[in-house]
């Protein structure tokens, strides 16, 4: 699928474009989700109204670009009304609504989610041996307990991590110099 959804393809295909925008979109927008909510079940609830909502008025858009715009702007607002509706931390919640309306804040975050998105693509193009070793690391997991886990030689973890460490790295630099201008 291309950048750009015509209304055709809604016409014969719409499950298939929509399952192709829920595998693209899904994961980026929970994370931006926790951004206002902070509890995983009501994060997908924002995300399965976001993409209900979407399905329904699926003919108003034509282009993936307005379909992403849309599910940014939606899920920000399911999940500002989630927080007004159960008045979580009162005081704490309302704050976060009032200061967080300012446009800056809500750029921001579509900027985090994006980088987070860019992430986990180039970490799921890692080798299922090298995600699952540098995985285990992040969880905080010793070269040692790594190599005892999985049954592979303290040297095997290193070398994993390394190739993980230089193949993100070289994947990543652009998003890397484009963090550091803004």
């Amino acid at each position: 699928m291309e950048s750009q959804i015509t209304t055709n393809f809604w016409g014969q295909d719409s499950d298939k474009a929509f399952r192709y925008l829920y595998d693209k979109y899904a994961s980026t927008l929970r994370y931006f989700s926790a951004k206002y909510v902070d509890d995983d079940a009501t994060i997908e609830d924002v995300v399965q109204d976001a993409f209900l909502n979407l399905w329904e008025k699926r003919n108003e858009f034509k282009t993936e670009s307005t379909i992403k715009a849309y599910l940014y702007k939606i899920v920000r607002s399911f999940s500002v009304d989630t927080i007004r509706r159960r008045n979580i931390a009162n005081r704490y919640a309302e704050k976060i609504v009032l200061e967080k309306e300012d446009q800056e804040f809500f750029l921001e975050n579509i900027v985090e989610s994006e980088v987070f998105q860019m992430i986990q693509t180039v970490f799921n193009e890692l080798s299922p041996a090298c995600r699952e070793v540098y995985q285990l690391s992040l969880h905080g997991k010793s070269h040692e307990e790594i190599s005892q886990l999985l049954d592979i030689s303290v040297n095997t973890v290193k070398k994993h991590k390394n190739n993980a460490n230089h193949y993100m790295r070289e994947r990543l630099k652009h998003v890397l110099s484009f963090l550091l201008y803004i």
